[in-house]
């Protein structure tokens, strides 16, 4: 990162502080600090077949791919109906997590920040967290088990002092962010996953074959 990079962190990292919901300002900070990781991704994760079609076909989780009324139509065990009713119960929409990337220049890079912003709600309804903020950090730490990235150190840091420790959260931060830490840490890599293929499949097939193991309520 150059020096106005850096000014640019810490005006994002500010906002998201004062403003949990910033979400375009956790994209900055994702997109400054995660280039060289996201890079380092590329060339170790996706070396199965899976893996390789997501890298070579680009599907993106919008409504311009995603027939999210056909999900709403899958049976209520399904991956699709989990991850389209949280997004319905929490009046969210996939567009918010679908913008361009401002900060990376490679055009795989890019994808794969995208695409792990893009299944971020993919991952709540894997691990049943809902959006709290006090939740958010949970799924930060969930994620950092998984890839290390320092946009989730940073949330567990800034967030579980305003989201746990001034709301007195005590056993949250006590063995929550440890525990689905290490739910992250144990499961399968998530990030080459190309979840469109598995909409129909239940999930509690999806949480077995892929180890996620869900938090106990905080």
């Amino acid at each position: 990162m150059n020096f106005v990079e850096t000014l640019r962190l810490g005006e994002a990292v500010t906002r998201v502080l004062l403003d949990s919901e910033q979400t375009s300002e956790i994209h900055v900070a994702e997109e400054l600090t995660g280039r060289a990781a996201f890079a380092r991704f590329r060339e170790t994760l996706f070396d199965d077949e899976e893996g390789r079609a997501l890298l070579a076909e680009r599907p993106e989780l919008c409504s311009e791919q995603v027939d999210f009324d056909a999900l709403r139509r899958l049976p209520p065990e399904t991956l699709g109906h989990h991850y389209v009713a949280h997004l319905d119960r929490h009046g969210l929409s996939a567009e918010s997590q679908a913008t361009s990337t401002r900060y990376v220049e490679d055009e795989e890079v890019a994808y794969l920040m995208r695409r792990f912003r893009q299944t971020h709600d993919v991952w709540h309804a894997l691990t049943g967290l809902g959006i709290a903020g006090h939740e958010e950090v949970l799924l930060h730490a969930f994620s950092y088990g998984q890839l290390q990235l320092p946009v989730s150190a940073l949330i567990m840091l800034f967030g579980g002092v305003k989201h746990m420790v001034f709301e007195a959260r005590w056993e949250t931060l006590r063995s929550g962010v440890l525990e689905t830490w290490r739910s992250g840490r144990a499961a399968a890599p998530l990030l080459p996953v190309y979840w469109e293929r598995h909409w129909p499949e239940s999930m509690q097939s999806i949480r077995e074959r892929l180890d996620v193991s869900q938090p106990a309520p905080s």
